[in-house]
């Protein structure tokens, strides 16, 4: 389907919003993903982006949050492109969305850059279920300018106190020791280790994924337990 730019909005030095106006409504589970296709030389290209709506559900507005490669052969035509151009993309579609038994048990949240984008949705869908569960986000990037959305998770966990938030820094600079920093791994392994019955979502860089894995393994969560979207870094 074709859609219309509504808006365009810089949320990094790398990253930027577009929201596209819909011909026409559509559902999206949280957690799912478009397909977008631009003609590149005269050849289609297509590319896989998360939804980062707040809220999933019925939708004639979809945002998008996209990471610039500057060697890429979509990202930097896509980011000279204006609000009222039109692009094309897909139905939401994906099988990374939020498990029913999910919902029934604390839940953590990993993610490094735009990996971010699927768990707006994500974590809104488990803070409005009824239980008592604690969700947490653990985000990775490399510097402070990168944290997406860090202003909205921080209103977030002020605002539920079932929710906390943890943006971990591995280049940090002096003035920000009010983030962790390292990798994210130190930072949820604790919530894991001390709750055999959790669930982790782990969205982001392909050698962040792997390492997740391997240690989730090693800390014994069985694969009903965790659940994985990864993209080149």
């Amino acid at each position: 389907m074709i859609a219309t730019i509504a808006a365009i909005r810089s949320l990094s030095p790398r990253v930027k919003e577009f929201v596209l106006q819909l011909p026409e409504t559509v559902r999206f589970a949280a957690g799912q993903f478009v397909v977008m296709t631009m003609e590149v030389d005269g050849e289609p290209i297509q590319r896989s982006y998360s939804i980062a709506n707040e809220s999933a559900g019925e939708t004639n507005l979809l945002v998008l949050w996209i990471a610039l490669n500057e060697a890429g052969r979509v990202t930097p035509r896509l980011f000279q492109l204006c609000e009222g151009m039109q692009l094309e993309v897909s139905e939401p579609f994906g099988g990374f969305v939020l498990r029913d038994a999910s919902l029934q048990e604390d839940v953590v949240f990993v993610c490094t850059g735009t990996g971010v984008a699927p768990f707006r949705s994500m974590i809104d869908q488990c803070l409005q279920q009824a239980n008592p569960t604690n969700v947490v986000l653990v985000m990775g990037n490399r510097h402070r300018e990168d944290v997406l959305g860090h202003a909205e998770w921080l209103q977030l966990a002020a605002d539920e106190p079932r929710f906390r938030y943890f943006p971990v820094l591995s280049r940090p600079k002096e003035a920000d020791d009010d983030m962790l920093t390292g990798y994210v791994h130190a930072h949820y392994s604790d919530w894991v280790t001390k709750n055999p019955q959790i669930h982790v979502y782990v969205c982001g860089w392909d050698a962040m994924c792997k390492e997740a894995r391997q240690r989730l393994k090693d800390i014994g969560l069985t694969r009903r337990q965790y659940f994985f979207e990864q993209y080149d870094g």
